[in-house]
């Protein structure tokens, strides 16, 4: 299983997390859970796989979000120096 986050990292949802939500862009979200595994028929012979994660962003707790939607928020923080 992935660890690509931990409960506790910021993030912040990419271009395709916002399928899910477009009222937060740019907001920073907080990991609230371990990573767990989903897996979702798309036709009687296939399946996709996903890593998904537990969020809450601005106080509204969003449950099964893919890895794949989210980038860590210290890929966006400016260096204050």
């Amino acid at each position: 299983m992935s660890d690509r986050f931990d409960p506790g990292d910021l993030i912040v949802l990419n271009q395709y997390g916002f399928f899910i939500t477009p009222h937060y862009e740019g907001a920073v979200g907080i990991i609230v859970s371990k990573p767990y595994s989903l897996v979702t028929p798309i036709s009687s012979e296939n399946e996709t796989f996903y890593i998904v994660y537990d969020v809450l962003l601005n106080g509204e707790l969003f449950k099964m979000i893919p890895e794949e939607f989210m980038e860590a928020y210290s890929k966006y923080e400016k260096d204050t120096k």
